[in-house]
């Protein structure tokens, strides 16, 4: 329940922020950095910002032995402020309340389905946008654009420069990332129908990539169906990357010295570490159960927190602000100004 809470206000929050683009300066809440030594990184790869240094808050608590919690537990009433006629209003607005439930269920099902329905629509659009940067389809219309000599052709790195323009999601791009990202053709939504709510990316490469086999990258963002931001589950690909191509890790060598008395060379091992990359959102973080979270202390609780909400935050952009808007994302216009070019830009007396 203490995950769920916390995750339910983490996601909401980066969720308001995410559906509302603006052109004023942005700063980012956090730094872009993917190794792995704590919680958040090892499950995504997002490193949890530093905390204000200074006063630090006192220590925990002692444990509080389990059957004097459970103890506690038992004894709590959420209501004993209240005298009996005042309990007896709030229960009736309980009643009341699973009546919301029970209509809020049929619209989100209804929701999923209009959705679902718009985004067939939608596909004719999306294979036309693909059809031109690709250079499948001709242009005739000048433009009112004199000729300069160059062939025509598909405009290159179209999807690499739109999720990089992104403020949300080209953060998390480093330089070996672009070299795969050339090749992504395509970027698609479905919404999740029936019993499971959420939303699923797919990522689809041109058949000459020659960092993986996989044709088709898939991401599926499973939610509870009480509130659409609080994760359930979120899966990804296992990418089939070939010899030496994989960009998720970096191969290191580390001296391995001879037993006592052996006069051998020393050798060396490779070893693959965990490094910087966009590619690892398709080895998710696991969602905790209760059980697990009540085991976990309140700043593994938080990593995790921060982990779900910065995987479902690039996700979300992605589906909802660089899909539908490809081509101005591509171009940069439609990008927040962060702060430090918004300085650059605008120098005080300077419009």
């Amino acid at each position: 329940m203490a995950l769920a809470l916390l995750t339910r206000h983490a996601l909401r929050a980066s969720t308001v922020c995410s559906r509302a683009v603006s052109n004023k300066p942005v700063a980012m809440p956090f730094k872009a950095v993917f190794g792995r030594p704590i919680l958040a990184q090892r499950v995504l790869g997002f490193s949890v910002a530093a905390g204000p240094k200074g006063k630090q808050p006192p220590p925990p608590p002692p444990p509080v032995e389990e059957e004097n919690e459970l103890d506690e537990g038992m004894d709590y009433d959420p209501m004993e402020d209240l005298n009996i006629p005042q309990r007896r209003r709030v229960l009736a607005m309980k009643d009341v309340q699973k009546k919301y439930d029970l209509l809020h269920n049929e619209y989100q099902r209804e929701l999923a389905a209009l959705q679902h329905k718009y985004n067939e629509k939608y596909a004719p659009i999306f294979d036309e946008r693909r059809n031109i940067f690709t250079g499948k389809t001709a242009i005739t219309e000048k433009y009112e654009l004199e000729d300069d000599g160059a062939p025509d052709g598909p405009v290159p790195e179209f999807w690499l420069n739109a999720l990089a323009n992104h403020n949300k999601v080209g953060p998390f791009i480093t330089e070996r990332d672009s070299e795969v990202l050339k090749y992504l053709e395509d970027i698609r939504s479905e919404v999740l129908l029936g019993e499971e709510r959420g939303f699923k990316l797919l990522f689809y490469f041109r058949a000459d990539n020659p960092h993986f086999t996989n044709k088709v990258l898939e991401k599926v963002y499973v939610l509870e169906p009480e509130d659409d931001i609080v994760p359930k589950r979120f899966t990804g690909s296992s990418i089939s990357w070939k010899e030496g191509r994989d960009v998720t890790v970096e191969e290191t060598k580390r001296r391995v010295k001879g037993g006592k008395g052996d006069k051998s060379k020393p050798a060396f091992v490779v070893e693959k570490v965990p490094c910087d990359s966009f590619f690892t959102i398709f080895d998710p973080p696991k969602v905790p159960t209760e059980a697990e979270a009540n085991s976990m202390s309140e700043e593994e609780l938080e990593e995790v927190e921060e982990a779900l909400a910065n995987d479902f935050d690039i996700g979300f952009a992605i589906k909802d602000q660089v899909i539908p808007r490809a081509v101005e994302w591509f171009t940069g216009e439609i990008a927040p100004i962060s702060p430090d070019e918004y300085d650059d830009e605008y120098e005080e007396g300077e419009y």
